[in-house]
Order: C-alpha cells, then sequence, then structure tokens
C-alpha cells in the first residue's frame, strides 16, 4: 500500500475498532505530524471531538473525560516536543487509574537521532506512568491484519478495570500524510474485559476475626475515600457493624450516614477517639493531615510496633494504598462490604451499645460550635460550601487540590447526590479548569472550584473556552497567592519577606480583566449555565485568622 492511503487507512481503523471498543470522545492539540489520525477522528460523527490549543490542556481534559465516564479518550499530539506537554495529566491518569489512550505522533525511524527538527525520543517517555508504550513502525511497513488487534489490545489495557491507566501509542508517519482511503481491514469483536477479583472466602473470615471480640463488635470506624463501588453496601456494613462513616464527597458516600465535620471533630479530645482500635478503609486517603495522624496512631501498639489487626485497607485496583504504613491487610474492594455483612450477621454478633450514638453526640457538639463560623459566603469555607449546595443534583464539582479540596472535605454540606473531582494522584495544582472542561464535556453541569494561583497555572485552559458547547462555572477564590501555605510552619518560621517571596507568592493579576480578555463572562451566580466565572475576594491574614479559631473551636 502506498503511503498516504496506509496512513490514512490505518488511522480510520485505528479509530473504527476503538469505537466498536466503546471510544466517545477525542482531546486533539493541533500540528501537522498528527494528520492522519486526527482526519480519522474528525470523520467520525459518533466522536466528541474537543480541539485545545495547547498540549497541557487537552491533555488535563482527556483526564476530566476519563475521570468522569471511567472509559479512555483518545489524546492526541504532533511531533516533537508536545508530547512532552502531555506529561503531567499522564503521570496523574496512572498514579489515579485514569484510563486514557496517548496517540504522540512521531517522525518516522530514519529521521530519529540525525538532527532532523521536531523530533525526540519518545521511547518510554512517560515511564512508569503508562501501563504500556507501544512504539509502531509507518503504516506503509505495516501489516494491516493486524490493526485491529493493535487496538483492541490498546483499549484493553487502558479499560482494564483491575489497573485502568493511560496507554502511549508512538504513531510513525511518513510523508504524504493523507491519501485515498483504502478499504479497512476485516472488522473483529472488542475484547472481553477481565474478571474482577474479590476477597477469597478465607480472608473475609479473618477480617470479621479481627472486628469482634467477646463483647461483640469492636469500636471502629469506616473510612471511605475515592474508590468505592457499592455506596449502599457499604453504608450497610456500617449499620451492621453499628460504626459511624468518615468520608469525603469524592466516594460519593458523603451524605445522611457520615460525619460532616470530622476534620474538626478529630481535633477534640473526645473519649470516643482514643477508644477507636479498629479501622475499615475503602479506596483512596482522605485530605485531612488530622485523619491521617489518627489512623496512624490507631495502627500502632502501646510499645510504638503496627498493630497488624487494626487498620484493613480495600481497594478497587491493584495499587498499593498504604501511606500511613500501617495497613496490613490490604484486599480487593469489589462485593467485600455484602460479603463482610454476611459474614457478621452469620456469626450473631452485635454492635457495641451506644457506640454510634457517642459519636454523633460529639459530632452535632461540634457542629453547634463550628458551623457559625464557617457559613459567611465571603470566607473560604463559606466559598466552598456555597460551590456545593450550588451544583445541581447529577452535576460535577471539580475542586483544586490545594485549599478547595479541603475546604469541601471539611466543611461542605452532605451531597450524594453530585459527583465531586479533584486531581489527588499527584496533588498537583495544574490543568484544574481543563480537568473541569473535560468532565463538562460528557454533558453534566459542572462547578470548579479553584485558588487564584491554580487559575493562572491553567490560562492555558481558557483560550476558546467560552466557545465550547458545556456548562461550566469557575468559582476563583483570589487572595492575592498561596493561602495554603500559611497553615505549615513557613509561615512563623521564616521572616515575612522571605516567606511572602517563597510561599505567599502575589501575583498580582487583575482576574477580571483576565476573563474578559476570553470572552468569559464574572457574575455573582454559581449556577453552571454556559462557561462563566465567579470571583470572590478573600484576605490571606483573615483567613488564616479565621482557619485558627475554628481550629480552637
Amino acid at each position: 500500500m502506498d503511503i498516504g492511503p496506509a496512513n490514512i487507512t490505518f488511522a480510520a481503523t485505528l479509530v473504527d475498532q476503538w469505537i466498536a471498543c466503546g471510544l466517545r470522545a477525542a482531546f486533539v492539540a493541533p500540528g501537522s505530524r498528527s494528520t492522519p489520525l486526527a482526519v480519522a477522528l474528525a470523520n467520525r460523527s459518533e466522536l466528541r471531538l474537543e480541539l485545545f490549543h495547547d498540549e497541557r490542556s487537552a491533555s488535563f481534559a482527556a483526564l476530566g473525560w476519563g475521570l468522569a465516564t471511567a472509559t479512555p479518550a483518545v489524546l492526541l499530539c504532533t511531533s516533537g516536543t508536545a508530547a512532552t506537554h502531555f506529561h503531567a495529566a499522564v503521570a496523574e491518569a496512572g498514579l489515579s487509574c485514569v484510563p486514557m489512550l496517548v496517540c504522540t505522533a512521531n517522525r518516522p525511524p530514519e529521521l530519529w537521532g540525525v538532527g532532523a527538527p521536531q523530533t525526540i525520543d519518545q521511547h518510554d517517555l512517560y515511564r512508569q506512568s503508562v501501563r504500556k508504550f507501544v512504539q509502531l513502525r509507518p503504516p506503509d511497513e505495516s501489516d494491516p491484519a493486524g490493526w485491529r488487534e493493535l487496538a483492541n489490545s490498546t483499549w484493553a489495557i487502558a479499560a482494564n478495570p483491575v489497573s485502568p491507566g493511560p496507554v502511549q501509542v508512538d504513531l510513525s508517519f511518513r510523508e504524504p500524510l493523507l491519501g485515498d482511503l483504502a478499504e479497512l481491514p476485516t472488522a473483529i469483536d472488542p475484547p472481553e474485559p477481565p474478571t474482577v477479583p474479590s476477597p477469597s472466602d478465607e480472608s473475609i473470615q479473618t477480617t470479621v476475626d479481627r472486628l469482634v471480640d467477646g463483647e461483640g463488635v469492636r469500636p471502629g470506624v469506616i473510612v471511605i475515600g475515592r474508590g468505592q463501588s457499592d455506596g449502599a453496601a457499604i453504608e450497610r456494613l456500617a449499620a451492621t457493624l453499628g460504626w459511624p462513616i468518615i468520608a469525603d464527597h469524592r466516594s460519593g458516600l458523603r451524605g445522611d450516614h457520615s460525619l460532616r465535620l470530622h476534620d474538626a471533630l478529630l481535633r477534640s479530645s473526645a473519649a470516643v477517639l482514643n477508644e477507636t482500635d479498629r479501622i475499615l478503609r475503602f479506596g483512596e486517603p482522605l485530605s485531612s493531615k488530622v485523619l491521617t495522624q489518627w489512623i496512624t496512631r490507631i495502627g500502632h501498639s502501646s510499645d510504638g510496633s503496627i498493630n497488624p489487626d487494626a487498620v484493613t485497607g480495600f481497594v478497587p485496583w491493584s495499587r498499593v494504598i498504604n501511606p500511613e504504613g500501617v495497613v496490613s491487610h490490604q484486599l480487593p474492594e469489589f462485593g467485600a462490604a455484602d460479603r463482610l455483612v454476611a459474614a457478621i450477621q452469620a456469626r450473631g454478633v452485635a454492635p457495641r451499645p451506644h457506640w454510634l450514638a457517642r459519636w454523633n453526640e460529639l459530632h452535632e457538639s461540634v457542629c453547634g460550635r463550628v458551623l457559625p463560623l464557617v457559613e459567611n459566603p465571603m470566607t473560604e469555607p463559606g466559598v466552598a460550601i456555597a460551590a456545593v449546595e450550588a451544583v445541581p443534583t447529577g452535576g460535577a464539582l471539580v475542586v483544586s487540590s490545594s485549599m478547595p479540596v479541603r475546604d469541601v472535605e471539611w466543611f461542605g454540606p452532605q451531597r450524594s447526590d453530585i459527583s465531586v473531582y479533584s486531581n489527588r494522584g499527584a496533588n498537583g495544582i495544574d490543568g484544574v479548569v481543563a480537568t473541569a472542561a473535560g468532565i463538562a464535556t460528557t454533558g453534566v453541569p459542572t462547578v470548579c472550584l479553584i485558588g487564584d494561583v491554580a487559575l493562572l497555572h491553567d490560562q492555558s485552559t481558557l483560550t476558546a473556552l467560552a466557545r465550547r458547547s458545556i456548562n461550566l462555572t469557575i468559582v476563583v477564590v483570589d487572595n492575592d497567592g498561596g493561602g495554603i501555605f500559611g497553615m505549615l510552619p513557613q509561615k512563623t518560621e521564616l521572616s515575612e519577606a522571605t516567606y511572602e517571596l517563597l510561599f505567599g507568592t502575589p501575583h498580582g493579576t487583575d482576574l477580571s480583566a483576565l476573563f474578559a480578555a476570553h470572552s468569559i463572562p464574572v457574575v455573582n451566580d454559581m449556577a453552571a449555565v454556559g462557561v462563566r466565572a465567579v470571583i470572590v475576594t478573600t484576605g490571606r491574614p483573615e483567613t488564616l485568622a479565621l482557619r485558627d479559631r475554628i481550629n480552637r473551636s
């Protein structure tokens, strides 16, 4: 097959097979060498194709799509340094188990290592961040009979429910990049998804052994982050154990059965905290450092050694989640909660009397002291509360991994009827608006709560954002700098001038003018209708004083 027809037929075959697998969206950064695949994507009306002027914005938007749908989008760029700008989003996708097909165009092998322009070594460019790296020969050298199998295998690895993540496909194209479309290879069936592992019967019984004693169910707490597959089953488990639930909004279980102000509650010296000796954690860690320290303390015996029975983790993917170093037993999450309920009921053990009532009483007391301090909508906690409340049922909230994610977790109202996302794999603040835009492309009204510095990191995403047919409201907390660092020792241990230079980082940017430059209206209403922005101005010293007051209440 001639070069031009081979290029366009190869690309069309990949796209056709990916669509059969379930592909519904592509995020493309412009360029020449990627033309065959870009045209193949554009020619399919089944796909939502979003063009971004900047590669980093495109990559985080693809990340957002994967977060919201749990299916890969195609992410495409041209040759040269373009692929390097995908790296931050690919790293986040790898750490957060978000599926993605990362297609990076390349010049042909005869132009590698000879000083040809717009050519870099792509071999293992993203290293451990990707589930697989595939480097292909130019289509005119390859066998068309294997093109559909290639599409199937890359999709299957990216979308594997046991370990989803990014797959890089390094696509070499010779010129001419376009030609007449030849007949596509015969269609084949999409790959069958693998069986999701579940805990063994022995591990379920061993877990129950750790949860009960001669008096019935031991005193404990269920902690839930992103990554649980059956919230109703976990709530049944909590009821069976008679335990409280500590959950963040990303878990989908921040509702009537969970404690709203757990961070403030854990700062108290209540006896019920010290009496807790068992924790079941589902999914990823929460953002509260106080919670992390409390779990660490529970996980150790009085002599300082790790108590192997104290903390059991249930994870949805084949990855280790144990930042405290005290999870001695990590089991697959799928189906675990209901099987634990059945095993506990079979033993005929009852919850500890008054255990849950004591937690609820403590929580009501903390709410009475703290909520009056944080419900002012002009404070940073108040903005977080308002943002959670503004999301319509079925909508999405995207929060930056600095103070916004903490304020939503620590103070946000109970909402289990919305989806909440934050890039917590690497906890970076880059690409937040792009992630929100990618989520909004799925059709859900989306609110993005972000700080001013994180917004400035992602200015490139504002380019042509107003032209997108999405419903996205960007709520910016503008305190002219990095407010989160005021809670760290650097604030008091450095001189004011050094602290401001290195951590306060005032920027002096007129955010209203920035949005106006991109034709994005600044409004006062947080409802997600069209593309618009809300700016709330706060002061870093006043906010720090408020947080100190909350922590002392």
